[in-house]
């Protein structure tokens, strides 16, 4: 039998399927944390596919040089200036340039200042992720990894209440992890926000340079901010309303437990909508 990616075995020739239980897994814990490890690896290599990538369409093209003179070409989507550095939106990665390496520093120091549940392996995706830096004789270059179907969200407004929704889920679980941290990001916005509409997923650019020691209720200020831009204007259930118009709750968590009631009692539970491109 062969290992099939559901976590089970699977014949080639009969078809045939066998499941472990969970005593099987107590009793051969070594197995389980390789099973782990083969399904993780499985899901990465799905999640790092950019064959299907179709909305990317290369727009232009930025050429660097390095101290050394060698030329770093950049082909781009999109290209905007964000808070004194510029910003591409390339097909596998997304680039900031600074013009000066104190800068791009500074902006690594924030980033890093970030932690995690040991429980969650799935919340690091909601951040920028270091791919490489290279020096350049204009300054620094970051380049983070840009996922496969992860654009900015300003790309999408405006968006149905229901599309809205998920996103502010999203918005709402990435203050929960800053607040893990102790943090405030102080820049979310639906230019700093990078939403996948086919898997709801979310990951939060923006400019780390001023993360800060949590000392107020900002981010969530800034969530219902964003929601208020990114909806279209027809309606929404009440209590949609009535949350982008409430003072956030003393903590991210307590929060994000109130939008649940939303989601619950003013959408109907959680249901995956499809986006229509």
């Amino acid at each position: 039998m062969k290992l099939s990616e559901a976590g089970g075995f699977v014949c080639p020739y009969c078809n045939s399927r066998f499941f472990m239980t969970d005593k099987d897994f107590k009793n051969n814990q070594q197995f389980r944390k390789k099973l782990l490890a083969y399904q993780k690896a499985q899901n990465d290599e799905k999640t790092m596919s950019y064959a299907t990538d179709t909305l990317w369409e290369k727009s232009g093209r930025d050429t660097y040089i390095t101290p050394q003179g060698q030329k770093v070409n950049i082909d781009f989507m999109d290209k905007f200036l964000y808070n004194g550095c510029i910003c591409y939106v390339a097909k596998e990665t997304v680039i900031y340039v600074f013009e000066k390496c104190t800068e791009a520093d500074k902006f690594m120091v924030g980033l890093h200042k970030l932690t995690f549940p040991e429980a969650d392996s799935k919340l690091y995706r909601s951040f920028p992720e270091l791919k490489t830096v290279i020096d350049l004789s204009e300054g620094k270059a970051l380049v983070f990894i840009r996922r496969p179907h992860f654009y900015p969200l300003q790309c999408f407004i405006p968006l149905e209440v229901s599309h809205a929704a998920w996103v502010v889920s999203r918005m709402e679980n990435i203050c929960c992890a800053l607040e893990f941290s102790d943090l405030q990001h102080g820049d979310i916005t639906p230019q700093s926000l990078f939403i996948n509409v086919k898997t709801h997923e979310g990951t939060l650019f923006g400019d780390w340079r001023e993360v800060h020691k949590k000392t107020g209720r900002e981010d969530l200020l800034s969530v219902r901010q964003v929601a208020k831009t990114i909806s279209t204007e027809d309606g929404g259930p009440v209590l949609y309303k009535e949350f982008l118009n409430s003072k956030p709750k003393d903590t991210a968590f307590d929060d994000f437990s109130y939008w649940d009631t939303v989601i619950e009692k003013g959408f109907g539970g959680h249901n995956f909508k499809k986006f229509q491109e």
